[in-house]
């Protein structure tokens, strides 16, 4: 009874708001955050046209998708021409942006973890996808947007997906950026928060942990993470983590829901 309500419960997508002040000065923002979709052997279709519809009704200005996109294998994708066509429909002011997660690579899985080495391959046809998706992929770069806000987007710290090449450093991503302008960035997994807030960041926006995706997993995900779902402010610091669209292992959530995060950023 349990596994058939976990399996039928996946598709039931929630939404969860949050509303929040920087004092800094941008015109007012409302960011969609999704992450975790696992494209492939158990999301396809149906889960992308019920997330889609979600986030238009919202009607963001931004859209930001924090990584685990694929599932590890693009063959596993049963009709990539359809849901390219689905994803380019998402509508949003600025557009949709995207990094790469630790499952965004080439690897075997056992029961949804891979086992391959770190320096496990990107499939070329990922960035393919996403292009026609109308996703602006951003691996360790910064993109300003409407000259009012900036938005980073980190490479994943396990599998970068570029061979041994290791992610830059905040240093390396802040050096440059003017600190009177909101900074926002997109990192997979909600680790070295306290690294985000000494650089400046305003939003670090997440997701990895799918809040345990189903029980016993959720009572052991809030000693692995500073901030494993929700929100969490560190000094004048928001870190946001979402539970995620799909799944791994396991296509099943039990004591978690699927979710779109809604933000409404305010600023002063």
């Amino acid at each position: 009874v349990v596994s058939i309500y976990g399996g039928l419960h996946v598709g039931d997508i929630k939404t969860r708001e949050y509303s929040v002040t920087i004092d800094k000065e941008c015109p007012d923002l409302k960011i969609a955050l999704v992450s975790d979709l696992h494209l492939g052997y158990s999301i396809g279709e149906k889960q992308m046209e019920k997330m889609v519809d979600i986030i238009n009704q919202q009607n963001p200005d931004i859209v930001c998708i924090a990584g685990d996109i694929f599932d590890n294998n693009f063959d596993a994708l049963d009709n990539p021409e359809r849901l390219e066509i689905l994803l380019s429909q998402i509508n949003s002011t600025y557009g949709t942006y995207a990094v790469f997660g630790n499952h965004d690579v080439t690897e075997t899985l056992i029961a949804g973890f891979p086992i391959s080495s770190k320096n496990a391959p990107r499939d070329p046809r990922m960035y393919e996808f996403l292009e026609k998706s109308n996703i602006s992929v951003l691996e360790d770069e910064t993109a300003i947007i409407d000259n009012s806000f900036y938005l980073t987007g980190r490479l994943d710290e396990k599998r970068t997906g570029n061979g041994t090449k290791k992610r830059a450093s905040l240093d390396e991503l802040t050096k440059n950026l003017d600190p009177s302008m909101p900074l926002f960035v997109i990192s997979h997994e909600p680790d070295h928060l306290s690294d985000y807030n000494a650089h400046g960041v305003d939003i670090v926006l997440s997701g990895h942990t799918h809040a345990g995706q189903f029980f016993p997993l959720t009572i052991v995900q809030p000693f692995v993470w500073e901030n494993y779902w929700g929100m969490k402010m560190i000094d004048s610091m928001y870190s946001f983590v979402t539970s995620g669209i799909g799944v791994y292992g396991p296509d099943m959530r039990v004591g978690t829901n699927s979710e779109v995060m809604v933000i409404d950023v305010h600023f002063e």
